[in-house]
């Protein structure tokens, strides 16, 4: 069998709405449960939701069974009109290229939904148990309050393991607990390829723990360099293509690697940095010994898209907030640091600056970091980013990028100890500008003065990112985005879930794109003035 992702049924009961009675269920009903078991068939796990091209309308569905299934579905329905509607799922699979363990999973992509809605859902095949779980969808474009969450460098939960720690369990729990709308994962997720002899089994445990909230409510990932993997095709994919169905990007051949989707006045672009960085930290081919190094893969495909998407954005007049999510980043002064990209600073930044992206959320060095805001570059520097101001608690997006690492989700590996500030009380950074292997002493420094707080506190390695986006009231009017950052001690056999920490928050604002000569319209044409 092919080592590459098969479609076994596609979309199979599509067309069967009303086949099944209503079932109706309880206000307070569980919001996920395992329904009694009516035979030895394996049943649905792993499951989890991912939005579609359009997030007030669309939701899919996925989970895995371990063996292949018979009609796998989904019903759906609301909590007072019961399960009604079935929606046949395709079957994906692919076979591990080193330990030839085929993965099954399936995705039902649910369409014609109405914005902002509670549904119940049901995840079933012949012959299992069905699952139940419940999600609710997007507001639509229009201007609404909402939350959303994200970290990056998570890994499985299960100390078994490699780069694993108990913490990815706690984190998972934590974003449950402040419900938000969705949540954005910024790459490393299984850490599979670092647990060659097991890498399908990494992912289920994973996907199985992620379930914990991503059964409830869309968790959208951007792949990072451990999803990167050694008998995974051509670029390593293989197992995170067939687990996750996303946004399409116009692309046959790069589907799920980058996209994005918008909720309220927000546009989410997810990237995949594999393609940009220059840092050579992926898996090792055991055949040939050689790094799986896919920088530039895409020849220029993503770079295109992205300028196309962010251009369609702040010529509208629906989006106000960009928000990138992506693995790789272009600052960081940990002192362990993979190094602020070359590749980044000089194919990205210009995007960024050019069309007034607001945040960028990052992972990879596994530690908490936030920048100034920045637009343009240092003269005389490695593209070092400018910094248009220094206040700590409002800012101004409009006149700079944040840049936000968010890399201590759950993964066993610290990279909270800081290089040395100078004797002007500015931190050093690492930069990378060329092929090298992991953190291999990065080949030159810069004074960080982007870096704005940083959290040293060793005793609280972990932590994760809640915004809370307040759309304001006037057409051109002021928006915001709240920003907090919470940390987390280690957990121990004591405290198996220890509590979050406040440690920082700032504020975002901007003047809404729905105004006559304010808003995006008048960015763009700075930005380009600039250019």
């Amino acid at each position: 069998m092919s080592s590459v992702p098969s479609r076994r049924s596609v979309l199979r009961g599509a067309a069967t709405a009303g086949v099944a009675a209503a079932v109706p269920l309880s206000p307070l009903s569980p919001l996920f449960w395992a329904q009694p078991a009516q035979a030895d068939t394996p049943g649905p796990e792993q499951i989890h939701l991912q939005y579609g091209d359009r997030p007030s309308e669309q939701m899919t569905v996925s989970w895995a069974t371990a063996a292949t299934v018979r009609r796998p579905r989904v019903r759906i329905g609301t909590p007072d009109g019961g399960l009604g509607r079935t929606v046949g799922a395709e079957t994906l699979t692919y076979v591990d290229g080193l330990n030839q363990v085929e993965t099954y999973t399936h995705h039902a992509r649910v369409s014609g939904l109405r914005p902002n809605t509670d549904y119940v859902y049901e995840v079933s095949h012949d012959g299992a148990a069905p699952v139940l779980g419940t999600f609710r969808t997007a507001p639509g474009e229009e201007r609404t309050a909402f939350r959303f969450t994200s970290f990056g460098d998570l890994s499985t939960g299960d100390t078994a393991f490699a780069k694993s720690s108990v913490n990815a369990q706690t984190a998972v729990r934590q974003i449950e607990q402040f419900d938000p709308v969705f949540h954005l994962l910024n790459g490393d997720l299984a850490y599979a390829n670092v647990n060659t002899a097991q890498q399908p089994q990494c992912w289920d445990a994973f996907m199985n723990n992620m379930q914990v909230s991503a059964a409830k409510r869309p968790w959208m990932p951007a792949p990072g360099n451990h999803e990167v993997e050694a008998g995974g095709g051509e670029l390593g994919y293989n197992s995170y293509h067939t687990r996750f169905q996303l946004p399409g990007n116009g692309s046959r051949d790069y589907s799920g690697n980058w996209y994005s989707f918008q909720v309220g006045s927000v546009l989410c672009v997810s990237i995949d940095g594999n393609d940009i960085a220059v840092e050579d930290d992926s898996s090792l081919d055991p055949a040939t010994g050689q790094s799986i190094y896919i920088n530039g893969y895409s020849h220029g495909a993503q770079l295109a898209w992205l300028e196309k998407t962010l251009k369609r954005a702040r010529a509208g007049r629906s989006v106000d907030w960009i928000v990138v999510s992506m693995h790789q980043f272009a600052m960081s002064s940990s002192s362990t640091s993979h190094g602020g990209d070359m590749g980044i600073r000089e194919l990205l930044l210009p995007l960024f600056d050019t069309y007034s992206v607001d945040l960028v959320l990052a992972g990879h060095d596994h530690d908490y970091e936030r920048t100034h805001p920045v637009r343009g570059t240092d003269p005389g520097s490695l593209l070092r980013p400018t910094v248009v101001d220094d206040n700590l608690t409002e800012i101004d997006s409009s006149k700079g990028t944040v840049h936000m690492i968010l890399g201590g989700g759950g993964t066993s590996s610290f990279d909270d100890v800081y290089l040395p500030d100078g004797t002007d009380g500015i931190p050093t950074a690492f930069v990378r500008t060329q092929r090298l292997t992991f953190k291999a002493n990065p080949d030159a420094t810069e004074v960080a003065t982007w870096s704005a707080v940083r959290d040293p506190n060793t005793a609280y390695p972990y932590g994760f990112a809640v915004f809370d986006v307040d759309p304001g009231v006037l057409p051109g009017g002021r928006t915001t985005i709240k920003v907090s950052f919470f940390h987390t001690p280690v957990a121990t056999a004591a405290v198996p879930f220890p509590a979050a920490v406040l440690f920082d928050t700032f504020t975002l604002h901007r003047q809404r794109s729905d105004g006559w000569g304010t808003g995006h319209q008048h960015d763009l044409a700075g930005a380009g003035a600039k250019a």
